[in-house]
């Protein structure tokens, strides 16, 4: 991962949730796990998907394993 998020230069807490995300967890579980608000963890992965130039959560799964 670390090669994949410094290509897209995702910050330390983006990384932590792609982790989260490629483990398929929901906005509230990745809430519960970072003790952060639902609102938070939308904005950090629209900024990751942003980031990577992928179309949502699924495309950025794929792009993430292709690399």
């Amino acid at each position: 991962m670390p090669r994949f998020a410094s290509a897209h230069g995702l910050t330390t807490r983006e990384r932590e949730v792609l982790g989260l995300v490629l483990e398929g967890r929901t906005n509230q579980q990745m809430a519960d796990a970072l003790v952060v608000s639902v609102g938070t963890v939308k904005t950090h992965v629209h900024n990751i998907v942003r980031k990577c130039d992928a179309e949502n959560r699924a495309d950025l799964k794929e792009l993430f394993w292709s690399e």
